[in-house]
C-alpha cells in the first residue's frame, strides 16, 4: 500500500501512458496487415461488475465514517489495498483498450473493425470505471487529522 495514497495524477498518468503504447502497438500491428486483437463484450460487463464489488466492498468504510458502524483496522487496511489495486488495474486496463479502440478507429470500416474498436471502447470504459471506483474507496479510507487526536486533545 502506499503511504500518501494513490494521487488521481498517477493513475492518469499511467492511463495515458498505457494508451500511447497501446495504440502504437495496435497501429503497427494492423498496418503489419494483422488483424485486431480480439476482446469479447464480456470483458467490458466485467470490468464494470468488478466496480461495483469494489465500491460495495468499500461501502463499509462509507458507513464507518459516518458513524454507521465498525471496522476493524486489518479490514480497513486491506479494503484500502484493494481499492489502490482497483485504481491502478483499471487505470492499466483501460488505457490498454482505449489505445486499442482508438488503433482501431481509422480502419473502422474495414472488415468490422468498426464492432471491434466498440469492444474495446466499451472494455475500456469497464476499467476506467474501476479505477475511478478504487479511487473513491481510497477516499473513503482516508483518515482525518481530527480522527487521530484523542479526547484531550493529544495525538492518540
Amino acid at each position: 500500500m502506499l503511504r500518501t495514497g494513490l494521487k488521481i495524477s498517477t493513475t492518469a498518468f499511467v492511463t495515458v501512458a498505457v494508451m500511447v503504447l497501446s495504440w502504437g502497438f495496435g497501429r503497427w500491428w494492423l498496418t503489419g496487415g494483422h488483424s485486431g486483437l480480439r476482446v469479447g463484450w464480456v470483458a467490458g460487463v466485467l470490468l464494470v461488475g468488478m466496480a461495483v464489488v469494489v465500491v460495495v466492498a468499500g461501502s463499509r468504510m462509507w458507513r464507518m465514517r459516518r458513524g454507521r458502524t465498525h471496522v476493524e483496522p486489518v479490514v480497513a487496511a486491506r479494503l484500502l489495498g484493494l481499492a489502490q489495486a482497483s485504481a491502478l488495474t483499471g487505470a492499466i486496463t483501460g488505457g490498454f483498450y482505449l489505445g486499442q479502440a482508438l488503433a482501431l478507429l481509422p480502419d473502422h470500416d474495414f472488415g468490422g473493425r468498426g464492432v471491434l474498436a466498440l469492444q474495446h471502447g466499451l472494455a475500456a470504459l469497464g476499467g476506467l470505471l474501476m479505477a475511478v471506483a478504487g479511487l473513491l474507496v481510497q477516499s473513503w479510507c482516508r483518515i482525518d487529522r481530527d480522527d487521530d487526536e484523542g479526547e484531550d486533545g493529544g495525538a492518540a
